[in-house]
C-alpha cells in the first residue's frame, strides 16, 4: 500500500456515504448479469447506499437487452446508459462517470469493468483502506494478472510508457478497479480514448494533489467473450490519445516553464542535430525498404528469429537467447517483435538500430564539440558519420552494429568528461554504457578492457595514489564487467560451460574461417584486407582526414590524462587485424578474395575517423586569424566535410548482402521457402536453423511450429523418431559438404521413408510431409 501525493482540499458539500459502481460494457452479454448481481449483493449485505451504472457501448450482441432487464429488475439500483454506436472504452467511461455524478448523490465512485475479472469482495476492503488511510482515492493494482503473456507484456510496456510520459505514479495504470471521491471527478475534463483514459485520470488527479493510495486487487480469468485491448487499432488509438493528453498536460499553465525550456534548449544546435538525425534515419529506412533490402542480410533474419522465439517457440522463454550472440539487441526488439507485421517486415529490429543511430549522432556532436571546444567541430563530426551511406543502410536493418556504435560513442563521451573533470557521475555513465556494449557485440569487450586501462592510467597520473586508483578501478569495473560476467554465468547455467560463447558447438571460428584463408598467419594480408574494408566503408578522404586529425591531436595533447579517453577507438583496427591474422573472424574484400564477406567490420573505424577529422576541422577558425575570413573558412570547411562524407565508393555493406542473396545457395533457399509459404499447413516442422535462417524466416512458418536445434528436450528426440513426436513436416539440406543435421540423422532411414513422403526436392533442399494415416 503506497501513498502517492499530499491531501487535496475539497469543497464542502454533503453527499450520501455510498458507492456508485461505474462499468462500461461492450459485447458482455454472457458476463454482465453475474458481474452486476455480484456488486448489488455485496453492497446490499454491507448496508451501503449504492447504484450500479452500466454503459452499453453500442454492443451488437444482446448486451443492451441484458442491461435493460437488469435495470427493470432493480429500479434505482441499476442505471442503464446506452450508446447508439460503439464509441470506445474512453467514451464509455466518461458517460458512466457523468451518469454517476448527475443521477446519484453517492460520495464514492468505483470504476471497474463488466467482464467479471474483478469481484465485489475487494470493494469492501477498498472502503476500509480508504477510511483507514483517509485517502481521496484508492487505486488498485494486480499483483497476479489472470491474462495471457501477451497482454501482461503489453500492460508492462504501457504502464512504463505512461509513467515516463505523464509521470503517473502507479504500478498498474490501466487496472480497472479505482475507488474515487466524486468531488475529485467534478470539474475534471477527460478526453482520453481507449486505454489512455485511465492514465489521464490518474495524471489529472495527481495534478490536483489528491491523496491517492495504491492497494492490491485480485484479478480473475475471463470466463466468456474476448478482450479487445490488444488489437492494433486499439493500441494505435491509445498511443495517439496518450500523445494528445501529453500535449494538454504540458501546455497547462503550471507547465509553461517546462515548455519554454523545451522550446529554448540550452544547446539549440544539439536539437537541430537530433532532428536532422531523426529525419536521416527515417528517410534512410524508407529508401532501403522501398528497395526491398532491409532484410537482405541473413544475420538480420537470425536476430529477428531469436527475439521472436523468446516469445513464441515450442520451448519459448529466455533460454531461446542462446549463448553465442549477445542478448541486448534481441531483448530490445521484444516489445515489437510480437507483431507479425513488424516481425515480417523487419521493422521490429530496425527500430532499435534507428534509435541507436540517432543517439550515436547526438553523442558524436557532443564529443566533437568537447574535444575541439567548438560546436562547429561537433557538427562536422556528426555529419561525417550521419550521411555515410553504409551507416544509413545498417541502421535500416535488424543488424547489431548501430547499437554497438551508440554504446561505444556514449562510452567515449562520458569517459572523456570524466578524464577532464573527474566527476564520478560521468564514470558511472561510462561503466553503464560499457555494460550495454558488452551485451551487444564482442567488440564491446575490447572496449571494456581499453577503458579500464584509461581509467587506471588517468587516476595514476591525476592523483599518484595506489589506493585512489584501486578505488576507481573497483568502482568502474563493478558495473563495466557485469555484462561479461553475467554472460559467462548465463552460458554456464544454460550450457554448463561458461565459455560456450567461445568454444561451443556453434561458436567455433572454424565454422566461418575456412581453410585457405589468405589473411590467416599473414600480417601483411590481414592489414591490407582490413584497410580495404575500412576504405570501402568510409572512403579514402575521410580516412586521410581522420589520420591527419590523429596526428594533430597527439601532437597537441600526447598522453595528458584529460585527453586520453578517445585513444581506445584506435584499438578496434588493431583488434580486427589480429582477428584476421589469428583466424578468429573472416573478412573478405574483392581485391584479395574475389568476394565480399563481413566487410561491414571495417565500418567501426568511421567512429575514430569522424571524431579526429572533426577535431581537425574544428581547428580551422583558430588557424584563420582574420575575423572577416573565419565565416568564409567555416563555409569552405563545411562544404569540404559534406564532400568528404559523401565520397564513399558505393554502399559496400549492401553490396555484400545483395551479392549473397543472389548466390546459388540463396537461390535454392528462396525456392524452398517459396514452396513452403504456399503449401505449409501449419503442422509441427523439424528444421535446423543454422545455415537455414533465410528459409526459416522467409517461409513464414510460425516459430512456435518449428522444432530446431534450440528447442531444448525436443530436438534430439524428434531427430531420432520424428513421427513419434508429432512432426508433420521435415526440411533438410543435403548439399555435399554442407549437409545439415536433419539430413545427416534422417536421410535414407526407415524412420523417414516409413512415415514421410518426399514432396519437394531442388538444389539439394528436400521437404518431407507425413503420410496420411
Amino acid at each position: 500500500m503506497t501513498a502517492m501525493a499530499v491531501p487535496v482540499r475539497l469543497a464542502v458539500r454533503t453527499y450520501t456515504d455510498g458507492v456508485a459502481v461505474v462499468m462500461p460494457a461492450y459485447h458482455e452479454q454472457d458476463n454482465l448479469t453475474a458481474t452486476v448481481t455480484d456488486f448489488l449483493r455485496t453492497l446490499e449485505q454491507a448496508g451501503l447506499p449504492h447504484a450500479v451504472v452500466v454503459v452499453d457501448d453500442g454492443s451488437s450482441d444482446r448486451t443492451g437487452a441484458v442491461l435493460d432487464a437488469l435495470a427493470a429488475a432493480n429500479p434505482g439500483r441499476v442505471v442503464a446508459v446506452h450508446h447508439e454506436v460503439n464509441q470506445g472504452y474512453g467514451a464509455a467511461v466518461r458517460s458512466g462517470i457523468a451518469a454517476a455524478l448527475e443521477q446519484t448523490e453517492l460520495r464514492w465512485v468505483l470504476l471497474t469493468d463488466s467482464d467479471g475479472q474483478f469481484r465485489s469482495d475487494d470493494l469492501v476492503e477498498f472502503l476500509e483502506v480508504r477510511r483507514r488511510e483517509r485517502a481521496d482515492a484508492v487505486v488498485g493494482y494486480r499483483e497476479q494478472r489472470a491474462d495471457p503473456w501477451r497482454r501482461r507484456l503489453n500492460a508492462w510496456i504501457w504502464t512504463w510508457l505512461c509513467r515516463i510520459v505523464l509521470r503517473v505514479p502507479s504500478r498498474d495504470v490501466d487496472c480497472a478497479f479505482k475507488l474515487i471521491d466524486r468531488r475529485l471527478l467534478e470539474g475534471v475534463r477527460l478526453t482520453g480514448e481507449a486505454a489512455a483514459i485511465s492514465p489521464e485520470l490518474l495524471a489529472k488527479l495527481t495534478a490536483r494533489e489528491a491523496r491517492l493510495v495504491e492497494h492490491p486487487v485480485r484479478h480473475h480469468p475471463r470466463l466468456h467473450g474476448e478482450q479487445t485491448g490488444a488489437k492494433l487499432s486499439v493500441i494505435a488509438r491509445s498511443l495517439a490519445s496518450l500523445a494528445s493528453i501529453y500535449g494538454q498536460m504540458v501546455w497547462a499553465p503550471d507547465k509553461q516553464s517546462w515548455v519554454r525550456r523545451l522550446l529554448r534548449p540550452k544547446d539549440p544546435l544539439l536539437t537541430l542535430v537530433t532532428v536532422a538525425a531523426v529525419l536521416l534515419s527515417v528517410g534512410g529506412y524508407l529508401y532501403f525498404r522501398h528497395q526491398g533490402v532491409v532484410l537482405a542480410y541473413k544475420d538480420a533474419n537470425s536476430h529477428l528469429l531469436i527475439a521472436r522465439r523468446v516469445l513464441e517457440s515450442p520451448t519459448a522463454g529466455a533460454a531461446q537467447l542462446g549463448g553465442v550472440w549477445l542478448p541486448l539487441p534481441h531483448l530490445l526488439a521484444l516489445p515489437l517483435v510480437w507483431s507479425d507485421a513488424l516481425y515480417q517486415n523487419g521493422l521490429a529490429g530496425a527500430v532499435v538500430s534507428m534509435i541507436a543511430f540517432v543517439f550515436t549522432v547526438r553523442y558524436l556532436y557532443l564529443l566533437g564539440a568537447s574535444l575541439a571546444r567548438s560546436r562547429f567541430a561537433g557538427i562536422a563530426t556528426a555529419m561525417l558519420f550521419a550521411v555515410n551511406a553504409n551507416v544509413l543502410y545498417l541502421q535500416s536493418t535488424a543488424m547489431t552494429e548501430s547499437l554497438l556504435f551508440a554504446c561505444i560513442v556514449a562510452t567515449i563521451y562520458y569517459l572523456h568528461e570524466w578524464c577532464r573533470f573527474g566527476r564520478y557521475k560521468d564514470l558511472i555513465a561510462t561503466s553503464l554504457a560499457i555494460f550495454l556494449a558488452t551485451l551487444t557485440r564482442y567488440e564491446g569487450w575490447v572496449l571494456c578492457l581499453a577503458a579500464l586501462a584509461v581509467v587506471t592510467y588517468t587516476e595514476l597520473r591525476r592523483h599518484r595514489s595506489y589506493i585512489r586508483t584501486e578505488a576507481s578501478f573497483i568502482f568502474f569495473g563493478f558495473i563495466a564487467f557485469a555484462g561479461i560476467a553475467g554472460w559467462c554465468v548465463w552460458n554456464f547455467v544454460i550450457f554448463r560451460n561458461p565459455l560456450y560463447w567461445k568454444f561451443g558447438e556453434y561458436a567455433d571460428s572454424s565454422l566461418w574461417v575456412k581453410s585457405g584463408e589468405k589473411a590467416v598467419g599473414d600480417l601483411g594480408v590481414a592489414t591490407r584486407t582490413y584497410w580495404l574494408a575500412a576504405e570501402h566503408n568510409i572512403g579514402l578522404a575521410t580516412l586521410v582526414l581522420g589520420a591527419l586529425g590523429v596526428v594533430a591531436y597527439v601532437a597537441r595533447y600526447r598522453l595528458r590524462s584529460e585527453a586520453v579517453a578517445v585513444y581506445p577507438l584506435l584499438f578496434f583496427g588493431v583488434f580486427f587485424i589480429y582477428a584476421l591474422y589469428a583466424g578468429e573472424r573472416p573478412l573478405h574484400v574483392k581485391e584479395i578474395s574475389g568476394e565480399l564477406y563481413n566487410v561491414r567490420f571495417g565500418l567501426i573505424m568511421l567512429l575514430p575517423a569522424s571524431i579526429f577529422a572533426g577535431y581537425l576541422i574544428g581547428l580551422v577558425p583558430s588557424v584563420v586569424r582574420r575575423p572577416e575570413l573565419v565565416r568564409a573558412a567555416k563555409g569552405v570547411a563545411a562544404a569540404g566535410v559534406l564532400a568528404t562524407a559523401l565520397a564513399v565508393p558505393g554502399v559496400v555493406t549492401l553490396d555484400e548482402a545483395v551479392e549473397f542473396r543472389g548466390s546459388q545457395w540463396e537461390s535454392a533457399n528462396a525456392a524452398a521457402s517459396g514452396w513452403l509459404r504456399e503449401h505449409h499447413d501449419g503442422g509441427l516442422t523439424l528444421m535446423m536453423s543454422y545455415e537455414n535462417e533465410s528459409v526459416t524466416f522467409d517461409s513464414k512458418i510460425p516459430t512456435q511450429r518449428i522444432v530446431y536445434e534450440g528447442s531444448y528436450q525436443m530436438w534430439e528426440p524428434a531427430l531420432r523418431d520424428p513421427a513419434a513426436h508429432r512432426i508433420e513436416w521435415i526440411y533438410m539440406r543435403g548439399l555435399p559438404g554442407s549437409e545439415d543435421l536433419v539430413f545427416k540423422q534422417l536421410h535414407g532411414t526407415p524412420q523417414l521413408t516409413r512415415s514421410y513422403d518426399l514432396v519437394y526436392s531442388a538444389g539439394d533442399r528436400m521437404i518431407y510431409h507425413r503420410k496420411e494415416q
